[in-house]
């Protein structure tokens, strides 16, 4: 059953549930978060970076949790089959492609700054 939950420093959670002693596993987990100025919401990953799809939740840090709606376990299921299909390992080689590229940009201001070729003061 698909549910949302709400834990004690007021994120929201919505995932697949799955009761076990010691806490609750939630299968596909996905933040919920609010849009304000659009007045509408969206679905986060909470595994993204991780080939486990699953976290585990203790009771104690579940203020509550209730059953989804059909439309939000619509909206649910169409992320979750989009998340499978996401390349993860592109976004990370993107990710790392541009911290070399910031690096390699600050070496050259640093050596035009240091042989009086910048124009920053």
């Amino acid at each position: 059953m698909i549910r949302i939950y709400t834990l004690v420093n007021g994120e929201q959670i919505i995932g697949n549930q799955e009761s076990t002693s010691g806490g609750v596993h939630i299968h596909h987990p996905f933040y919920v978060m609010e849009i304000q100025d659009k007045h509408s919401i969206i679905l986060i990953n909470v595994c993204t970076f991780t080939d486990q799809q699953y976290i585990v939740v203790q009771d104690k840090h579940i203020v509550f949790s209730i059953p989804a709606s059909e439309s939000m376990t619509r909206y649910y299921e169409a992320f979750v089959a989009s998340s499978k299909n996401t390349d993860t390992t592109k976004m990370i080689n993107a990710a790392i492609k541009d911290i070399e590229n910031m690096e390699e940009n600050m070496q050259e201001l640093i050596s035009k700054r240091l042989v009086g070729g910048s124009t920053i003061n």
